[in-house]
């Protein structure tokens, strides 16, 4: 019998889980849709697509640290509830504390290239295409390792938990279940991130820098100015 208390310490990292999901699928619904046809304004979708990196990275941070929290309660409370809760919590508490500690770094590493990528725009725009489809591109490739190493965990969570229940090992039981249901959590979740990455790949892509030239202007009516038009 699972004890209530893993019960509702289950619950609450689940709940974070789905609650980021749908955090994670309205911010993406709130980023407007360019229109293919017509050149992108390119520093508003670049700007637009870290953004939302960033807040993804904050609130893999907040399921992370439930469902680490949640680990921490079951593994204190394993002696009075059982090997389900044990196997359970230590399952939540690493997973979910790694899922923290990454995502930490990740939203400082995305701070750093919006700033990269925004001087780059600014200074050559020719220059910047190269290197942001270059980097851009080697997000979405990665997605795709990422994604199969998840459906990998998330089947040998259930593998895991499948034997527990076939031997009567409750420890097991509870490692499968909590690695399986985290590692199922960020394969849906890293789904919109890969859309996402490949949204913002085929507007770089679809960038064409233009050279403007204008002659005189309101101050300096003998003057010529050159510059990027994106």
């Amino acid at each position: 019998m699972v004890p209530r208390r893993s019960k509702t310490a289950f619950a609450v990292a689940l709940g974070a889980a789905l609650l980021t999901t749908s955090f994670t699928a309205s911010a993406d619904d709130g980023v407007p849709a360019s229109n293919p046809t017509a050149p992108p304004a390119i520093g508003d979708e670049m700007r637009g697509y870290y953004a939302s990196e960033k807040s993804t990275a904050y609130l893999f941070i907040g399921v992370g640290t439930a469902s680490a929290a949640a680990g921490g309660v079951l593994v204190g409370t394993a002696p009075h509830d059982g090997d389900f809760a044990r196997g359970l919590g230590w399952s939540l508490l690493g997973v979910g504390g790694l899922e923290a500690i990454g995502a930490a770094f990740y939203a400082l590493q995305v701070n750093a290239e919006l700033d990269h990528y925004e001087g780059a725009l600014a200074r050559d725009p020719s220059a910047f295409k190269r290197e942001e489809l270059t980097h851009i591109h080697g997000t979405t490739s990665r997605f795709v390792v990422y994604r199969l190493s998840e459906l990998g965990l998330a089947l040998a969570g259930a593998g895991v938990a499948t034997y527990g229940f076939i031997k009567n090992q409750d420890t097991w039981k509870g490692v499968g279940i909590g690695v399986g249901a985290e590692a199922l959590t960020f394969f849906v979740l890293d789904a919109f991130g890969q859309a996402r990455a490949k949204e913002y790949e085929d507007q770089v892509q679809r960038f064409e820098p233009r050279v403007g030239l204008q002659v005189g202007g309101a101050q300096r009516p003998w003057g010529v100015s050159v510059g990027g038009l994106f």
